[in-house]
């Protein structure tokens, strides 16, 4: 009887995964498996922004695999890249419910409209924006608001986090904003219930899922207009999209939705919605089957 080949789903991102992941995939096509590569970053930070040679070895892993799935729209345009190839759009998608509960609530959390919480949450460094939400934060001035500003994560280079607090100090920011640990769970649960504003200042990113997070939480989002943020994101429907490294930009943003309690309460609705209609996780487990079965040619 003729041997099945096996599907592996191989999951990537730029610089040393990929190059590891390239391994496997040339060990999966010897074992005469099916594959499908799954990037979890932006097009541009795996391919465009890399020399010539990089950009030859990229397309040589990509041609050894029978198709990728893309998170964001940014991806399609691999089809130019290495024409034919197979590219299936699937964007991530997480467990809305607990977040959705927080969303029916969002209107009643905060009675005093003169605060306004801006939280982001994720990793903390150079290439995610961290120091540009810090120079934004350092920018804002509205006599009769005060912000505060919550950024959660670990760092993505050792000691960017002590670098980040010792800035916070420097900048006379203490009061201001506030560095945390990671989150998960519960606790991650009451950031996002605490939060008034999202905000995600990436220079480069595939699709986070702390934006979705967000989204389903019923938060507006102030977002980076790079790799897959922009499919989330729509500008002056559930959010604000700002170049990347522009921390006049963000604090704008911040100002334009603190002045603005209806645009606000707009926006919260439409995160809710866009997250729960598009991004839930049982349309992407049927999403998921489905490119299984066209990979395995399994009708």
């Amino acid at each position: 009887m003729k041997h099945k080949p096996h599907l592996c789903d191989i999951c990537t991102a730029f610089g040393l995964s990929f190059l590891k992941h390239s391994v496997c995939i040339l060990i999966a096509r010897l074992g005469g498996s099916r594959i499908l590569l799954h990037p979890h970053c932006s097009l541009s930070s795996l391919y465009h922004e890399h020399s010539r040679l990089w950009r030859w070895y990229f397309r040589q892993v990509i041609r050894q695999t029978d198709g990728v799935i893309a998170l964001s729209k940014e991806w399609k345009s691999l089809s130019n890249i290495i024409p034919g190839h197979p590219v299936f759009y699937l964007p991530n998608a997480i467990d809305t419910k607990p977040y959705a509960e927080i969303a029916s609530q969002r209107r009643s959390l905060h009675p005093n409209p003169n605060v306004f919480h801006i939280l982001y949450l994720g990793n903390l460094g150079q290439s995610k924006g961290s120091f540009d939400l810090l120079a934004a934060a350092k920018l804002l001035s509205e006599p009769e608001i005060q912000f505060v500003f919550d950024l959660v994560g670990n760092d993505v280079s050792p000691g960017e986090k002590n670098q980040l607090c010792k800035q916070v100090q420097d900048m006379g920011l203490w009061g201001i904003v506030s560095i945390h640990p990671a989150a998960t769970g519960p606790d991650k649960i009451e950031r996002f219930r605490a939060a008034d504003i999202f905000v995600y200042p990436s220079h480069g990113e595939g699709m986070p899922l702390a934006v979705i997070e967000a989204m389903a939480s019923g938060l507006p989002v102030i977002a980076t207009n790079v790799g897959g943020l922009p499919d989330l994101v729509s500008e002056g429907i559930n959010g604000i999209l700002v170049e990347p490294g522009s921390p006049k930009d963000l604090s704008q943003g911040i100002l334009q939705l603190a002045r603005n309690p209806k645009l606000m309460e707009t926006m919260q609705k439409n995160s809710t919605k866009i997250a729960l209609a598009q991004y839930d996780i049982e349309q992407h487990i049927n999403g998921l089957i489905d490119v299984y079965k066209k990979t395995a040619h399994v009708l």
